[in-house]
């Protein structure tokens, strides 16, 4: 974790070097003892927090350039890319009594970058080039990854397992963030404003249901055409208004 954050945000790592790190990372999750469930979660903990350091490399980077132009996160896209590629390449070497670890860390990794998508969500509006580019590049990666319809280096496991945590996680930091724009307005009356930014925050949890929705059409298991369908109802429920 040190070395990602001594990186100069001007600098940002290659994708090799990204998958170098992840590997690393991953092998000392997986080595790491079992039977210390506390320490687990701690390291998984802080493992999907590294996109939080990533994200702040951008922001740091985009800061000290005077930059805002779309497309300007380097540092989050090709390390979301490479934990993907990681996780793809690895499952299905991963034993029985290791599988809830890795689950558990592609559960958190989602948690993670839904905070992060609907955190830059609440800091913008619906006009906002830099969140629609900052969301179509995070959905481009899930497309070309664990929500893939055909791409083969994806094991379906691991698919499966993504849609089965997506919608709850999605929901939960939508609720989350509404919350805090809640306790922000309290002692405010301009209830518009809180409102927007809601309209903004729902738009961006939906746009996040685009790959699942495509899987319903065009994925080559059956399995992973149904599992998609439970969710897309399941984000109807969880999702409205």
């Amino acid at each position: 974790m040190a070395f990602l954050e001594d990186q100069s945000p001007s600098s940002p790592l290659s994708l090799t070097e990204c998958l170098q790190l992840w590997r690393g990372f991953y092998v000392a999750l997986y080595m790491h003892d079992s039977k210390n469930a506390l320490s687990v979660q701690k390291l998984i903990a802080e493992l999907a927090g590294t996109l939080r350091i990533v994200d702040g490399k951008d922001h740091d980077s985009q800061a000290a350039s005077g930059s805002d132009k779309p497309g300007d996160h380097p540092w989050l896209d090709v390390w979301v890319t490479a934990f993907w590629e990681t996780v793809s390449r690895e499952w299905v070497s991963i034993d029985q009594w290791r599988m809830n670890k890795v689950l558990l860390l592609v559960r958190l990794v989602v948690r993670e970058l839904f905070s992060l998508a609907l955190g830059w969500a609440a800091d913008a509006t619906s006009e906002s080039r830099t969140l629609q580019s900052l969301v179509a590049s995070q959905l481009e990666i899930l497309e070309s990854w664990p929500l893939s319809p055909r791409e083969r280096k994806v094991p379906d496991g691991l698919r499966l397992h993504v849609l089965d945590v997506w919608v709850d996680e999605l929901a939960g930091q939508l609720r989350a963030a509404e919350n805090a724009i809640d306790e922000a307005e309290q002692s405010d009356s301009a209830g518009d404003g809180a409102a927007a930014k809601k309209a903004v925050l729902l738009d961006t949890a939906k746009a996040f249901m685009t790959p699942v929705e495509k899987l319903t059409k065009e994925a080559l298991s059956k399995g992973v055409k149904v599992r998609a369908k439970e969710a897309v109802q399941l984000a109807e429920e969880k999702l409205s208004r």
